[in-house]
């Protein structure tokens, strides 16, 4: 028969699972391996827990059973709630003390002790986090949860046909506190409530410091991944107006996914911790393309071959979504060869730009007709106020796909290793062949953004692309259009623009 688990035993002894003899100053197993022997602060009231046995685990609705992580929630006010249901009782994330903290600064091996000093959000006697239960939502909560369902799971969904962050997360988020403080963050933030985002966004990043302790914790739970790139589109919203981003988000993620990748990358994003690193992957893309620097991506993983699956069923979806995606890593092997070092002998560098001018043509080739357009124009008109080509698609993961193609078509135009002046002299007959063909692609782009109002990713990618060819735009029309397309985006989805704008006016000196 088992031993009953101490309750008067220390702290360390309780983090590592092994049964304490509650000698105080010093129990016995801290003394033998020399560690710090920490005891619980006598208090007059305990909180406690209530665990009912075998309690079943969410699961992901259709996928594997998700190993979440359940603290409890936090009121409004920072103090611990006792809730109205007689089964448990809640407690609050204690207050944020200390510097800011990353996500990246708590998975450095070897480090000692957290820069914030945050207790444990549950009593450590009482069970593992796993099985804790949590309270049922409130209803500002609920509607949080719903706003981000119903607008912005789109936006992380957007080379995902399964819609893994749009119909999973909600669900798990009943059920796992820190994803649910993470998606409320994100969702408060668009809705311009920054009070009640900010407050979140504390409260969730305090579970994650307690979660992030257990290595054993990172490498299963999958939750903590999708929690931390959902924050990292909070953090983008919330950049400041010159377009500063300290990226502690995108640097977190990339932390996480080294502690737990594995050696391959699937396109066809079977699970939620795949569709998480593809999300990753184009966070990581906006950045590398407006500070022009190699995405933080580990380009040794083996991307995996797109499956050759029969038309229609769940089988369909994952080879579109791998379609997608691998639409999604060349764009980024295109970046890495851009903006990476430099340092291969020239041969070798026009050889790997053949190589993957290549793979981006292999790719528009043999792609499916799906992803082609539904209807296309042949051009835009100045005097109806659209001078960009019109694309319709007929899902969001085509339109994400094609300003892909675009953005990996530009750039090998731009960087391509062959001599050329620094500085380029005007020409009397107009544009460079070169600028026109960069032109071209930039405004399939703005037309396929200006076909999908409600498609952001897309515009997220036209947000990023047009420092590499903002300055060749010279119609006053294409002008006006391209700023109305990203004022839009500002105003109707609060992803921070302005700046952008900004920067186009000075480049065009129209300020």
């Amino acid at each position: 028969m088992g031993k009953l688990r101490s309750r008067e035993g220390c702290l360390t002894c309780r983090s590592r699972r092994v049964k304490c003899d509650e000698k105080r100053p010093i129990c016995g197993n801290c003394r033998k391996s020399n560690r710090d022997c920490r005891h619980e602060e006598r208090r007059e009231a305990q909180i406690r827990f209530h665990r009912t046995r075998d309690a079943p685990r969410p699961n992901a609705i259709g996928g594997t059973p998700a190993a979440s992580s359940s603290s409890p929630p936090i009121s409004a006010d920072h103090r611990s709630v006792h809730s109205e249901r007689s089964d448990h009782v809640v407690g609050a994330s204690p207050p944020l003390t200390g510097a800011p903290i990353s996500i990246a600064q708590l998975l450095q091996p070897g480090s000692a002790s957290p820069v914030f000093q945050v207790p444990s959000p549950w009593s450590p006697g009482s069970g593992t986090p796993d099985n804790l239960i949590s309270k049922p939502m409130t209803r500002h909560e609920a509607s949080l949860v719903h706003h981000y369902a119903t607008h912005l799971g789109r936006w992380l969904d957007c080379t995902d046909a399964s819609r893994q962050f749009t119909l999973k997360i909600p669900a798990l988020a009943t059920t796992s506190p820190v994803l649910l403080e993470a998606i409320m963050s994100f969702a408060a933030r668009h809705r311009g409530d920054a009070e009640a985002a900010n407050l979140a966004h504390e409260r969730c990043i305090a579970k994650l410091i307690v979660l992030l302790g257990s290595s054993e914790r990172v490498a299963a739970d999958d939750m903590l991944l999708c929690a931390i790139v959902i924050l990292r589109v909070f953090e983008q919203l919330t950049a400041l107006g010159n377009g500063s981003d300290q990226e502690r988000h995108l640097a977190g993620c990339s932390a996480l996914l080294r502690a737990c990748q594995g050696p391959c990358a699937d396109p066809s994003a079977p699970g939620l911790r795949d569709a998480a690193f593809w999300v990753y992957m184009r966070q990581c893309l906006y950045n590398a393309c407006i500070n022009q620097q190699a995405p933080n991506v580990d380009f040794s993983l083996t991307l995996l071959p797109i499956p050759c699956w029969p038309a229609g069923g769940v089988d369909a979806l994952r080879s579109e979504t791998a379609w997608a995606n691998t639409m999604t890593w060349i764009c980024a092997t295109v970046v890495q060869f851009c903006f990476g070092s430099h340092a291969q002998e020239p041969s070798n560098r026009m050889e790997k730009w053949r190589e993957l001018s290549r793979t981006l043509e292999d790719w528009a080739t043999n792609r499916p007709p799906s992803f082609d357009p539904i209807w296309q124009s042949g051009g835009g008109s100045c005097e109806e106020d659209s001078p960009f080509p019109e694309y319709y698609f007929a899902a969001d993961w085509h339109v994400v796909a094609f300003g892909f193609y675009q953005l990996a078509s530009m750039l090998l135009i731009i960087y391509k290793p062959n001599p050329r002046f620094a500085i380029r002299s005007a020409q009397a007959g107009g544009l460079r062949r070169e600028d026109a063909q960069i032109l071209e692609h930039a405004r399939a782009l703005c037309g396929s953004c200006r076909s999908e109002p409600g498609n952001v990713p897309a515009r997220i990618t036209l947000c990023h692309s047009v420092f590499l060819w903002g300055g060749l735009l010279y119609d006053p029309c294409e002008r006006r259009c391209l700023v109305q397309l990203l004022q839009e985006l500002e105003d109707n989805h609060a992803w921070p623009t302005a700046w952008i704008i900004n920067l186009l006016k000075e480049e065009w000196s129209i300020l």
